[in-house]
């Protein structure tokens, strides 16, 4: 229990009392400036959190969005694929003495040759009789 005559009780209590008698209320519109000066602080800090949580989520989607389809299987044939080149015919007959039909292929007109380069497009021979005849689109 303290006693009723402590002399640093006496000082604290002198020193209370100058500051109440010298301590004035904050004018109204330094207490206002405050507050708006807070709010805009808030504000700022949710606009930011919000702009983080909307980048990060188109990040997240256009990263998923442009991901590359998954590989498919190397032993099956995909439809991206092109069909197997037709077989090559010979130009010249095996009877006219040329060169073995082996060694000079040519290749049906419109198509590509396997180095790449389109053959001339000149109308293709009729079918011979008797055949069934298919259409093909390029």
């Amino acid at each position: 229990m303290p006693e009723p005559h402590d002399p640093l009780r006496s000082l604290f209590e002198q020193a209370a009392a100058a500051g109440r008698s010298r301590a004035v209320p904050a004018p109204m519109a330094r207490i206002a400036e405050r507050g708006r000066r807070a709010h805009r602080r808030r504000l700022a800090a949710l606009a930011a959190g919000c702009l983080v949580l909307v980048g990060g989520t188109v990040a997240t989607s256009t990263s998923l969005r442009s991901a590359p389809a998954p590989a498919a299987p190397a032993t099956g044939a995909t439809h991206s694929t092109p069909p197997p080149a037709p077989a090559p015919t010979t130009g010249l007959p095996p009877s006219s003495g040329g060169p073995s039909p082996s060694k000079t292929p040519t290749w049906p007109p419109g198509t590509r040759m396997p180095g790449g380069t389109p053959t001339e497009s000149s109308p293709p021979p009729p079918p011979p009789e008797g055949a069934a005849t298919t259409t093909s689109a390029p």
